[in-house]
């Protein structure tokens, strides 16, 4: 049977201590953690995805949300379509519409909610991918080697799919805490 750990009861002259890692409720750049006198300061990045620029200055998903449902237009998600190198076909997978439309579109054309949403959560891979691996070329590097943790599928392979998007979140995730993927 498995011993419970047992903790020692929060005193009344030891709430100061819970109080120290308090902040006012808000938006901040910031987020500071203070103990006793010591204190750290961490950097809040603010905004979403990496080459779409439409969400690099939102402050909350509801304002992606928004953004959203305004569409985005085919100029906008071409820096995607670009580093991914995707090609018709993809593009039209990943956008939820067929490859005749794709073909009729024009910088200006909305493509759609889903696909909208599917090209957004595509940008937030990117924008983990860069955090971790620093160099466009290294991620993208990763991004075209069959990956053994994925099946021998390369991760760009997965991206036009919104459960090959979770399976290229959570390698990113794995590879974030020390795991080879």
């Amino acid at each position: 049977m498995k011993k419970n750990k047992q903790y020692e009861a929060i005193r009344s002259e030891n709430l100061s201590e819970i109080s120290d890692y308090e902040k006012p409720y808000g938006i901040t750049d910031t987020f500071v953690v203070k103990k006793g006198d010591q204190q750290v300061s961490y950097e809040v990045r603010n905004g979403y995805g990496y080459y779409l620029n439409g969400f690099k200055s939102a402050k909350s998903l509801a304002e992606v949300a928004g953004k959203l449902e305004d569409k985005l237009t085919y100029a906008e998600i071409s820096p995607i379509i670009d580093f991914l190198d995707l090609k018709m076909v993809d593009l039209a997978k990943a956008a939820a519409v067929s490859q005749s439309t794709v073909s009729r579109w024009s910088a200006d054309s909305k493509i759609g909610i889903p696909g909208s949403y599917q090209f957004f959560k595509i940008d937030e891979v990117i924008k983990k991918g860069m955090e971790i691996f620093g160099r466009e070329s290294s991620l993208k590097s990763w991004m075209n080697t069959p990956n053994m943790a994925l099946g021998q599928v390369k991760p760009r392979d997965l991206l036009v799919s919104m459960t090959g998007i979770d399976l290229a979140h959570e390698a990113i995730d794995a590879l974030q805490f020390g795991n080879v993927m």
